[in-house]
């Protein structure tokens, strides 16, 4: 059975901008994660997958 929260719940990941390497924004929301660089204004919607080692957290083709 999958649990949906409705809160919204917001993080930020050390050196995250896949452009400039800021620290990234991420809200995570019912619809998923959503973030915006506050440095360089990258927007984006990066996959949080969680693994053995922790969170692994890519951007498919966003940052290329």
């Amino acid at each position: 059975m999958t649990e949906v929260h409705s809160e919204t719940r917001e993080y930020t990941i050390p050196e995250g901008c896949p452009v400039c390497e800021a620290d990234l924004p991420v809200r995570v929301t019912a619809t998923g994660p959503n973030a915006v660089c506050r440095h360089c204004g990258w927007m984006g919607r990066p996959f949080i997958t969680v693994t053995h080692q922790g969170l692994r957290v890519s951007y498919g083709n966003a940052a290329a």
